[in-house]
């Protein structure tokens, strides 16, 4: 899956439709949504070919349709109505085109929030008691929060990217040749050449020292990744002097003035790609561990009731497979089914990782094929031993983070 960012075309919907545009971290607090029925509609956009703009609408219909004919089988004709009439109206409203990623759709009788996913997604509509959020969690975990520092003509600056793009978090002037010391030195005495190349080499370094000093203050208690971006010479005059945990021994070498943010964040795809897949398989390595001291679990029934209690530290669920059946969150009871009867049933992998974040614990959402042994679904629970517990900041999928300096910039996940 890419990891670049996308610029995609607002969605529109109609004047006077009460519809809310989210951004990927807001559909998180989700999470923590208490409204019945809760519809969720997922929308791939990614249609390369003529017709793709027919293909979507034609798609977004028959989503509603599944939605619409789950909700009939469990709610009286008033609720129906107050419930899908305005979902309809919001939907025939929308102007969809092709684009990388996909639309996620959010309603209840009270709100309907829409989201622009920058990651792939498969058609999917579930009504149920909560939302259905396991292909968010898997969005946000491929697009982990990360910091660029990118080195232009005349300054420096701190970009935050998140799954809803960059921002810049804060700027540095910088009074700095971007040419590499010697190359446009053309004194006809050595001892001048010297003497300008050793005064340009401390400038620069004062002027790193600067940079360092003045974003100090936001790595304070942080250990996001930083990705260096620029001149090559100035990435390794910062790295002499900068003290940050995360600084990556590789960085988007080159002159970017001409690029702005989001083609920057385009160039580190393939690198920061690379980077959060080890995240994956350390979460796959932590439960095989403790899977073999038999500290962890495969069994549906036992993690159901496990995220009751909130015993489960560490959480692996397969993104492209579905359990369908009821799970009661206050005991922990699950009841399989065949398929979606109505919107009583729900996704079980879907409830359990949602409960598994509100208690405190760790979500991983995985292709099937990276799943343990095949499994649908595996746990590590609280107690066993801390040697094999996982890394808490490598895999966790975050809910919310809040950065040290909320007046330049909030960093919600």
């Amino acid at each position: 899956m890419s990891v670049g960012v996308v610029k995609q075309a607002p969605l529109q919907p109609q004047r006077g439709d009460i519809v809310k545009e989210m951004t990927v971290n807001d559909a998180l607090k989700l999470v923590k949504s208490k409204s019945a029925p809760a519809i969720s509609i997922y929308l791939g956009t990614n249609h390369k070919d003529k017709d793709g703009a027919v293909r979507i609408k034609s798609n977004l219909q028959r989503l509603y349709r599944t939605a619409e004919a789950l909700i009939m089988k469990s709610y009286d004709p008033r609720t129906r109505e107050r419930l899908l009439q305005p979902l309809k109206k919001a939907l025939a409203a929308l102007r969809l085109t092709r684009s990388k990623g996909g639309v996620a759709i959010y309603h209840t009788e009270n709100f309907t929030g829409i989201v622009r996913l920058p990651t792939a997604v498969s058609d999917l509509a579930v009504a149920a008691q909560s939302f259905h959020l396991k292909p968010v969690l898997r969005c946000v975990q491929i697009r982990r929060n990360y910091y660029i520092m990118a080195f232009r003509k005349q300054h420096a600056e701190l970009v935050l990217m998140t799954a809803d793009g960059p921002k810049v978090v804060d700027k540095v002037g910088l009074n700095i040749r971007l040419d590499r010391p010697t190359a446009e030195l053309e004194a006809p005495k050595r001892w001048l050449k010297d003497d300008v190349k050793v005064r340009r080499q401390k400038h620069l370094q004062d002027s790193m020292a600067k940079v360092s000093r003045q974003f100090e203050s936001y790595w304070q208690n942080e250990r996001l990744p930083l990705l260096l971006a620029g001149p090559h010479h100035l990435q390794e005059s910062f790295r002499a002097c900068c003290t940050y945990g995360g600084l990556l021994e590789k960085g988007v070498v080159g002159y970017i003035d001409d690029l702005d943010l989001n083609s920057i964040a385009e160039m580190s795809t393939g690198m920061m790609e690379t980077f959060f897949s080890e995240d994956d398989r350390q979460a796959i390595v932590g439960f095989r561990r403790a899977d073999a001291s038999g500290l962890a679990s495969t069994d549906l029934t036992r993690i159901a009731a496990a995220a009751a209690m909130g015993q489960i530290q560490s959480l692996l669920v397969a993104e492209d497979r579905h359990l369908w059946g009821r799970f009661d969150r206050d005991s922990g009871r699950v009841q399989l089914l065949d398929q979606r009867s109505d919107a009583s049933s729900d996704d079980l992998l879907d409830d359990i990782a949602e409960l598994t974040i509100l208690k405190g614990g760790r979500v991983t959402v995985l292709p099937s094929v990276q799943m343990p042994g095949g499994h649908t679904i595996a746990a590590v629970l609280r107690w066993s031993d801390p040697q094999v517990a996982l890394s808490a900041e490598r895999v966790t999928v975050p809910v919310a983070r809040v950065h040290a300096r909320e007046r330049r910039v909030e960093l919600t996940a």
